[in-house]
C-alpha cells in the first residue's frame, strides 16, 4: 500500500487548546486521513491515547452513524475523551472509552460531517466503497503511528454502521490474508445497528405498537407500506427497488409523525441536541485547534440518500457467520431507540446460519448485571454477546456511561460483556 503524504496534517496533528476547556494535557491527535493512493478524498479523525498504559492498551476505531451523523456528535455526547454541555461548555468525561482503550475515531463516509473530497468520483456510492477507504485510512493511521500496529483492534459503531462495520472487519480479515500490514482484529460491537433491513423493518411496526406510539388504524397503514416495501425491494429493476428505500424512510417518518417521539429515543422529542454540536464546531476558533480544514465546510458532498437508500436494500447479514467464527461480536441494544430495535435483532440472528446457531437460538435471556445490579438482559453464546441495555436509547454511552463502560471493559479485556 503507498501511502501518500498529507501537506496539512502531520505537523499538525497534536491537539494543545481546547476552546471553552482550555489547555490539553493528555495525547489527543485530530486531523485527516487519505482514503487511497490518489488522494482525491480526506476522512477526518481524532486520536485519544489510552489513560494508564496505552502501550498494553486495544486500539478501539469508532465509525460514526453514517450518513448524516458527524463523529464528533459521538465524541462530544457520549464516549469521548470532551463532552459540551447545553450551555457550550466543553469538560472532561469520567466514563471516556479512552479510560481502556487507545480510542481512534473516523468522521465517514467522504462528503459528510468533517470529511470531505477534492472531486466527485470519489465520493462512495456503496457501503463497499466506503469500507474500501475506510480501510486505507485505518492502515495510514497505523503506518503513520506503528506503535499502535500491534494493539488488538475492535471497530465499534452504532445504527447504519452495521452495514460498513461488517464489510470492514472482512476487508481487513481478507487484507491481513494477502500480505497486506496486518491489523490484529479481535471483535466488533454494533449498538442499535441496521444489518437485514428486509428483516429488521417489520419490528420497527411491532416495536412501535408495543410501546404505544402508534394506534391499531395506524398499525394498518404501516403494514401496507411494509407490503409496498416488500414488492419495490424484490423488483427488477433499480429505480425500483430503490422506490422501497423511500417507502422504508416514509415509515420511519410515520411513526415519528404519529407519536411525536424521537426514533433513538421514544422515551423524548426529537432532539436538537446536534445543533448545539454544530453550534460549537462553526467557531472559528474551534476549527483552527481541531484542524478543520475549511474545504470540509464547503466542499463536495455525496447524493443525500445514496448510502441512505443502500441501507435498506442491502443486507449485511451473510458478512456475519465469518465474523462470528473468527472474533468476539458484541450487539447491544438501547431498550427505547425504535430504529435497528432489539426485536429486529433478535429476529435476524435467529435466521442466521452460522456454526454456533442451533446453540444460541437455545439460549435464554438472562439478567445482566455489570455491577451486581440489574441493567438489562443478556443473551450469549461463544463469541456472541447479545445485551439490552435498560433505561437507555441509541446514545446508550450517554444515557448509561457507567454501564456502558462496564460492559465495554468486560469486552475488551474479559472476552464477554
Amino acid at each position: 500500500m503507498n501511502v501518500q503524504a498529507n501537506p496539512f496534517l502531520f505537523e499538525s496533528a497534536a491537539l494543545s487548546h481546547l476552546p471553552n476547556y482550555g489547555p490539553v494535557r493528555s495525547t489527543q491527535l485530530c486531523g485527516y486521513l487519505s482514503i487511497g493512493d490518489s488522494a482525491g478524498g480526506w476522512l477526518y479523525f481524532w486520536f485519544s491515547e489510552a489513560v494508564g498504559s496505552p502501550e498494553r492498551a486495544p486500539l478501539l476505531v469508532w465509525i460514526n452513524s453514517a450518513p448524516g451523523i458527524g463523529a464528533l456528535a459521538s465524541l462530544f455526547d457520549e464516549h469521548g475523551p470532551y463532552l459540551l454541555d447545553s450551555g457550550g461548555r466543553v469538560y472532561s468525561n469520567p466514563f471516556s472509552w479512552h479510560h481502556h482503550a487507545n480510542y481512534l475515531l473516523l468522521d465517514q463516509p467522504l462528503g459528510h460531517g468533517l470529511s470531505f473530497s477534492t472531486h466527485p468520483r470519489y465520493l462512495p456510492e456503496s457501503h463497499d466503497e466506503a469500507c474500501q477507504q475506510l480501510y486505507h485510512a485505518l492502515q495510514e493511521f497505523l503506518l503513520r503511528w506503528p506503535r499502535y500496529r500491534e494493539a488488538d483492534c475492535y471497530l465499534f459503531g452504532a445504527g447504519q454502521t452495521g452495514h460498513t462495520l461488517a464489510r470492514l472487519a472482512n476487508c481487513i480479515l481478507d487484507g491481513n490474508g494477502c500480505g497486506q500490514p496486518q491489523i490484529n482484529l479481535r471483535g466488533i460491537g454494533l449498538g442499535n445497528g441496521q444489518v437485514a433491513s428486509e428483516i429488521q423493518l417489520p419490528s420497527h411496526i411491532d416495536y412501535a405498537s408495543q410501546h404505544r406510539l402508534i394506534n391499531q388504524e395506524e398499525r394498518q397503514r404501516l403494514e401496507t407500506m411494509l407490503r409496498d416495501y416488500a414488492r419495490a425491494r424484490a423488483a427488477a429493476t433499480p429505480l425500483q427497488r430503490k422506490e422501497a428505500s423511500r417507502i422504508a424512510l416514509d415509515m420511519n417518518a410515520y411513526i415519528q409523525q404519529c407519536s411525536g417521539r424521537d426514533l433513538d429515543d421514544v422515551r423524548h422529542p426529537p432532539s436538537t441536541r446536534h445543533r448545539q454540536i454544530e453550534e460549537y464546531l462553526a467557531r472559528p476558533a474551534v476549527q483552527q485547534a481541531l484542524h478543520i480544514d475549511p474545504r470540509s465546510l464547503n466542499e463536495l458532498k455525496p447524493t443525500p440518500q445514496s448510502l441512505q437508500e443502500a441501507s435498506w436494500l442491502e443486507s449485511s447479514a451473510p458478512l456475519f457467520p465469518r465474523l462470528l467464527d473468527k472474533l468476539k461480536v458484541l450487539l447491544y441494544h438501547g431498550e427505547y431507540c425504535m430504529e435497528g430495535n432489539y426485536l429486529g435483532a433478535d429476529a435476524w440472528l435467529d435466521a442466521l446460519p452460522w456454526s454456533g446457531a442451533a446453540e444460541f437460538r437455545q439460549c435464554k435471556r438472562q439478567t445482566w448485571r455489570p455491577y451486581g445490579l440489574a441493567a438489562g438482559l443478556i443473551r450469549r453464546h461463544r463469541q456472541l454477546s447479545h445485551i439490552i441495555i435498560q433505561n437507555a436509547g441509541l446514545r446508550a454511552a450517554r444515557d448509561q456511561p457507567a454501564i456502558v463502560q462496564a460492559m465495554l471493559k468486560h469486552f475488551l479485556h474479559d472476552g464477554a460483556a
